[in-house]
């Protein structure tokens, strides 16, 4: 009778990839034959079959109990952990799938995660081998008494940091490994994993001043790393990109991604030289750089394939502050599309969104015409998606031959003249590729009405969005306008069972946003920030149940 033991190595590891439904990366080498597309989304920053929790020091049967207990992790990592128990064999064959990939999301900082890691790998260091992907996330909710590293670790990592030799600094790295410090940690870990591929840390809360020691110690550390990424929020905002001097310098790094960080001008490295980057992809998230460092990074990046920067929100709780007066300007859209024109023949999609408050423009069309207009996209050879707001184009934009999807974000004014002229060129053939143009509004009945915001006379919003559309037909275009998802701006909209006679028995206490308070008029919160109620409007035209809109 065939067992499944008859079954070889490779096969047994084919199966046990299928033990996990989803997986982080996809480095398109054959090493995973369960393999998922590569992504930053949110399904990709926790995704299942990852290392949370305590991964145990996965020694085999022997630490069944160790295995058993832990209840943190995801089914797909406890199933592997079970395998792991079956016997020598299917440890063995486990093990790489185990430790291919580790997470720390911990809410309140606390890394016994990735303490926990940490130890298994110092315990056995052949595991590391397997390694190739490390998220450490900004903490949401940071504590502020974190409980100090016990004994028994700290004497277990002390000489990887002894071995460093740091001289005057050993005495501060061992107290902050006490403190169990981010940054020391992400140290010890990258020292145990030779083949990491993807790594992620807190830019906000990361320090290099941990890793300058050990880039020193072995000019080939982190030489296999092909994604980087500088996580963080509104509130750990404005850490220098520059600091990340060495992690750009990668051989073989392509994909960057940065959240909350600057570059200035004044302060670029002279590491970065003209085509000294291998990136292929950077992007930027509620960043803010000026318009010589833009230029220098791009000029330094040898083939760019992708370029994205987005700042714009509608998230009063992810939009930044905006940098001080003092501060260099922030680049402009021509500024931008000069520094990309380098990459003509390489670049394939560029993505340029500014942020904006969007309560405050009261008079959209007067806001638009102060807007410096983006130049001419004809030369670039190969890029295919294209996004940019209302605000940059010209009346009579002109893009690449090679354009397959065209998105215009924060679109609040009408956008039919524009419409017309695009529409044209594709009849003469300037855009054989392009198959979508999709438009970003806050209201849709904004973009389709008449220059000067003129309704179409005898006109449905319906009517008008089709005679849009009816523009391009003909063309193999598909044209369509979306509302954006509008943020939660009640932080009581999860409580619906709150009523006034929960807090009847609380002097003093008014319900959340029903009644007034201190500085607030009698019955409300004050008045509506100017703009709110066009989200409240497009929010009724979403309800099938709303008089319709004539």
């Amino acid at each position: 009778m065939p067992h499944l033991y008859d079954l070889p190595n490779e096969l047994l590891t084919n199966i046990v990839w299928h033990v996990i439904q989803a997986l982080p990366l996809d480095f398109e080498d054959g090493e995973n034959p369960a393999s998922q597309p590569k992504g930053k989304g949110d399904d990709a920053q926790n995704p299942k079959g990852v290392v949370t929790g305590d991964p145990a020091d996965t020694e085999g049967p022997d630490d069944e109990d160790e295995f058993l207990d832990d209840e943190d992790g995801p089914d797909d990592v406890d199933d592997l952990r079970n395998l792991c128990l079956v016997s020598r064999r299917m440890c063995d064959i486990s093990q790489p799938v185990l430790f291919r990939h580790f997470i720390e999301d911990t809410l309140d900082g606390d890394l016994r995660n990735t303490v926990s890691f940490a130890r298994a790998l110092y315990r056995r260091p052949d595991l590391g081998k397997h390694v190739q992907s490390i998220v450490m996330s900004e903490p949401v909710d940071p504590a502020i008494d974190l409980p100090e590293l016990v004994t028994e670790d700290l004497q277990l990592f002390k000489p990887a940091i002894q071995d460093l030799e740091l001289g005057n600094d050993e005495e501060t790295w061992l107290d902050e490994l006490k403190e169990m410090n981010l940054s020391v940690f992400a140290a010890l870990l990258v020292m145990k994993t030779p083949n990491l591929r993807s790594l992620t840390l807190p830019g906000g809360l990361f320090s290099m001043k941990h890793f300058s020691p050990l880039f020193r110690r072995n000019p080939s550390l982190l030489n296999g790393l092909q994604d980087f990424w500088a996580e963080a929020c509104e509130s750990t905002s404005t850490y220098s990109i520059a600091s990340f001097e060495a992690f750009l310098k990668l051989p073989k790094l392509q994909v960057v991604i940065f959240e909350y960080g600057d570059l200035y001008s004044g302060s670029y490295p002279s590491a970065w030289a003209p085509g000294t980057l291998a990136v292929e992809d950077i992007s930027f998230h509620h960043c803010y750089l000026d318009a010589g460092a833009i230029r220098k990074l791009l000029k330094a990046c040898r083939k760019l394939k992708t370029f994205t920067y987005e700042n714009f929100t509608l998230d009063p709780t992810e939009a930044r502050d905006p940098p001080t007066p003092q501060s260099p300007a922030e680049f402009n859209s021509v500024q931008a599309l000069e520094a990309a024109r380098l990459h003509k023949d390489s670049l394939e999609e560029f993505v340029l969104d500014f942020s904006r408050e969007p309560w405050d423009i009261e008079d959209v069309p007067a806001y638009i015409a102060r807007q410096t207009k983006v130049g001419s996209f004809r030369e670039f050879s190969v890029l295919e998606r294209i996004s940019l707001p209302h605000a940059v184009l010209p009346p009579c934009p002109k893009f690449c031959a090679a354009l397959k999807e065209l998105t215009i974000t924060d679109c609040n004014s009408s956008i039919r003249d524009m419409m017309q002229h695009i529409a044209k060129d594709c009849k003469s053939g300037h855009y054989p590729a392009l198959n979508k143009i999709k438009v970003l509004t806050l209201d849709v009945t904004q973009p389709i009405q008449l220059a000067g915001q003129r309704r179409p006379p005898g006109q449905t919003p319906e009517q008008c969005f089709r005679s849009l559309q009816a523009l391009f037909q003909g063309t193999n275009v598909d044209f369509q306008i979306y509302p954006y998802d509008m943020p939660d701006l009640d932080p009581y909209d999860d409580d619906d069972d709150i009523v006034d006679d929960d807090f009847a028995n609380f002097p003093g206490l008014d319900p959340p946003g029903l009644m007034g308070g201190p500085g607030r008029p009698e019955g409300g919160n004050g008045p509506m920030p100017p703009g709110l109620m066009a989200f409240f409007l497009q929010r009724a035209r979403q309800d099938p149940d709303f008089p319709n809109f004539n």
